[in-house]
């Protein structure tokens, strides 16, 4: 039996997502919950399936605060990979790179989509990421740390292949 969504939920101040495994008997909550200045962050499994109360009251206690909005270079703590893709199309754009093109050509073995991708930015500006307006060696570099950081390397590594000729020495 495949797995399947229970509960996928934005609202305002949160995003639930509970996927059922029943293979393995279990589910799976992920949930980010707004708060000023950094979200809450957790992905849980449970052996039954969790009231919303429960998955919340839990994420409190993991205690994994994320600040956002998220900048270039932020540690991941899980909750960040949204925010990195973001960044590096804020990258691919200012560059004049398909960032798309780019990233099937990083993984050959998936196919990432213009909907998945705007699909990714609309959820980390849901979540909070800057928006660079002052472009520096500094911040690329940062961006590069951020997708490595979400272990993206190939990604990071061929946009940096991309990118250096066009870098200041």
């Amino acid at each position: 039996m495949m797995s399947g969504y229970i509960l996928d939920e934005l609202t305002e101040t949160h995003s639930l997502l509970v996927v059922e495994y029943p293979r393995d008997k279990e589910y799976v909550a992920e949930v980010f919950i707004k708060d000023k200045g950094f979200l809450w962050y957790s992905v849980r499994r449970y052996g039954y399936l969790p009231t919303k109360s429960i998955i919340f009251r839990d994420t409190y206690a993991f205690k994994c605060r994320s600040p956002r909005p998220y900048k270039p270079g932020q540690h991941c703590d899980g909750s960040v990979t949204a925010p990195a893709l973001h960044l590096y199309n804020q990258l691919c754009s200012v560059k004049g790179i398909d960032p798309i093109a780019l990233y099937n050509e990083a993984y050959d073995d998936s196919i990432y989509t213009h909907d998945q991708l705007a699909e990714t930015i609309r959820f980390a500006e849901w979540q909070g990421v800057e928006i660079i307006f002052h472009w520096t060696e500094e911040v690329i570099e940062a961006i590069m740390e951020s997708l490595h950081e979400v272990n993206l390397h190939q990604l990071a590594n061929l946009l940096y292949e991309h990118i250096s000729p066009q870098m200041k020495p």
